[in-house]
């Protein structure tokens, strides 16, 4: 080959690499990355708030200012919409309630603060945890479990229960057991590259497509099978919507033959049902042992920063005692004649999930009355009253030393 042609190959190709590096660079300064996570200003609950000009905390979550002595014993409260409580008013919100319980009781002043946005599972909460102790310190560490949504929450890059991708959230993958990531940050872009985001960016909207369905699709190659196989035979089961199911549980709570009917997607393990049907499949398997990681890596966290860890969770009538008593199959409205076996055992799910030592479980009690309408089984006042009281009892019973 002549020399000459050589050096201007040579140099041409330098120069490409060159210009898409600078292409790159420049594009970053006007291209917005991906849309990833939410705080309080875009949690999905804020609309049902009296409070939505409420200032949030400096993390953009919804709660008081972090503002504390450094001889304080610092509570952190990490969770979802429970503890965000959107529909209670600030001063009535569980981390207000949490600190005004152990406040009566304890020598040492006590500071306790939300980390917490509707939609969270533990991905996210590690994620809020990490940027909360880059500035600041804790002693405590709560992670309010949600067994009827963490699971699935923890195993997808998007927050929704269908087929169609839902907002992007930074989250995390388990490759043989470790735990990587976060993918999908905030200042992120698709594959790490503004260009190629551009690029996809085009293509998805010719194809009439999201980037994030993309996403999704991409993320899904690496979890494992699926593998659900439906029953076919004809069941004898009185069957109701979801929606319906949960607005009316109270008064379904002597039956024990129910079939809940949904679009959500749980074949793919995208449900409030994940996985808690039988046999699970090795993705919901998956879901179980990722959500396990996440919690440990909390430990972790909080450990490396002298903050302990504790898991706690409220064993509801509405939710536990009927839901595992008398729904017994889930049919997907995409699959008409096919049943699929289901055991909603939150509390069995939890014990095998979190070790002894980190977890907390209790009762509380009332129905309607403690929940924010029949069409929203949220915890009102008096349900988060109950919850914060009986979590209070425990860190008193477990952390007197620290309090005095």
């Amino acid at each position: 080959m002549n020399l000459n042609l050589l050096k201007n190959l040579s140099i041409s190709f330098f120069t490409f690499i060159l210009l898409l590096f600078l292409s790159e660079i420049i594009l970053r300064l006007f291209y917005e990355p991906l849309n990833s996570g939410w705080g309080w200003n875009d949690s999905p609950r804020r609309n049902l708030s009296n409070c939505k000009n409420d200032e949030p905390n400096q993390l953009g979550l919804r709660g008081q200012k972090i503002m504390y002595n450094q001889n304080d014993f610092v509570i952190l409260l990490l969770g979802d919409s429970q503890v965000e409580s959107a529909t209670s008013s600030k001063n009535k919100m569980p981390e207000i309630l949490l600190e005004n319980y152990l406040t009566k009781f304890t020598n040492r002043k006590v500071k306790v603060f939300s980390l917490a946005a509707s939609g969270w599972g533990q991905d996210q909460q590690i994620i809020a945890l990490e940027n909360y102790f880059t500035k600041y310190k804790a002693d405590l560490v709560l992670i309010w479990s949600t067994p009827k949504n963490d699971f699935w929450e923890n195993t997808f890059p998007d927050r929704n229960v269908g087929k169609i991708a839902g907002h992007l959230k930074p989250t995390f993958k388990l490759f043989n057991k470790n735990l990587e990531g976060p993918f999908y940050t905030q200042n992120s872009y698709y594959k790490n590259s503004v260009i190629i985001q551009l690029f996809y960016s085009a293509i998805q909207n010719y194809k009439k497509q999201t980037l994030e369905q993309l996403i999704l699709e991409d993320w899904v190659k690496d979890l494992p099978n699926h593998n659900k196989f439906p029953r076919k035979e004809k069941i004898k089961s009185f069957e109701i919507d979801l929606n319906l199911y949960s607005q009316k549980i109270l008064q379904l709570t002597d039956s024990t033959n129910i079939t809940i009917l949904t679009y959500e997607d749980f074949v793919n393990g995208r449900s409030h049902f994940t996985p808690y049907i039988i046999p699970k499949s090795a993705r919901d398997n998956y879901s179980i042992d990722i959500t396990r990681a996440l919690i440990n890596r909390i430990k972790e966290i909080s450990n490396k920063n002298n903050a302990e860890t504790v898991v706690f969770y409220p064993i509801r009538n509405d939710f536990d005692k009927i839901s595992s008593k008398n729904v017994k199959y889930v049919k997907s409205y995409y699959f008409r004649g096919y049943y699929f076996k289901v055991e909603q055992n939150f509390i069995e799910l939890l014990q095998n999930t979190v070790s002894n030592e980190n977890l907390f479980m209790f009762e509380i009690s009332g129905n309607d009355e403690i929940c924010v309408d029949f069409k929203d089984r949220h915890l009102n006042d008096l349900g988060n009253s109950q919850v914060m009281k009986n979590v209070a009892e425990y860190i008193l019973n477990n952390f007197q030393e620290n309090l005095n």
